[in-house]
């Protein structure tokens, strides 16, 4: 792959006007050079059919495509999604590795749930992304851990970055699993549920709702076992649940 051209296509596309929007919502040490979502995706589509990646080959130019400004962060966990039913285990050897440059929840979630989720489901290799991530000092790490979640319930992958395994499999809905895997996300949800970082428990919310949306019986057994009771932002997405899990059984 070319990491030059891709970061010239993003520099070609980019406006003050979408860096002072994107500067709202996103703080990034990398920089943002202001390219509006759209383009992104068109420029992550158009890199992986002019050059599909290859792995472990390609690593190197991902690596320095990752770190070199947030939306380059974007087309790379794009390409490197791509690229992972082909290697799954590299893939998330990759993904673990970018972790330590992840300063945004943007890229947390994208990370989470394209490479770090679905690759460690394909490698078997849960445990790994739960280690990395559970403690870890930084909000937007710990994000990205419970974003990997989300590869565990059938809810369709949403963002730019998901435009390159769109394009490889010519299907607009991506999802990693046809029905929840709910023993798995009855452990991760109990990894994570004392979080009290505000993006973390966002984070959280959106897992319960994917789950729910499901498998709504599997998260009020989860809510159910849990000690000590449950945050009251997650307090609601279970009561949601509940009442479809009680409207399924009449």
């Amino acid at each position: 792959m070319d990491a030059e051209s891709v970061s010239a296509a993003l520099e070609a596309a980019s406006t003050d006007q979408d860096a002072r929007k994107r500067r709202q919502h996103v703080r990034c040490l990398r920089g943002i050079r202001g390219v509006a979502d759209g383009h992104i995706a068109r420029i992550c589509a158009a890199a992986w059919a002019e050059a599909p990646v290859s792995l472990p080959a390609d690593a190197g130019a991902l690596s320095d495509l990752f770190g070199t400004a947030f939306e380059d962060g974007i087309v790379a966990i794009g390409l490197l999604a791509a690229a992972a039913p082909d290697a799954p285990g590299d893939a998330l050897d990759e993904g673990l590795d970018w972790l330590d440059r992840v300063d945004d929840i943007v890229t947390a979630d994208a990370l989470g749930t394209l490479v770090l989720g679905p690759s460690a489901l394909a490698s078997e290799r849960l445990d790994e992304v739960l280690e990395a991530t559970l403690r870890h000092r930084i909000e937007a790490i710990r994000r990205a851990g419970v974003a990997a979640a989300l590869a565990m319930t059938p809810e369709p992958v949403t963002g730019p970055a998901v435009a390159a395994l769109r394009a490889r499999l010519g299907e607009r809905a991506i999802r990693f699993v046809d029905a929840s895997l709910s023993q798995p996300l009855h452990e991760w949800c109990d990894a994570f549920l004392r979080d009290e970082a505000p993006s973390v428990r966002k984070g959280m919310r959106r897992l319960l709702r994917a789950w729910g949306d499901d498998d709504p019986a599997a998260v009020a057994a989860w809510a159910d076992a849990v000690k000590g009771g449950l945050p009251k932002l997650l307090q609601e997405e279970v009561a949601v649940a509940r009442r479809r899990a009680a409207r399924a059984e009449t």
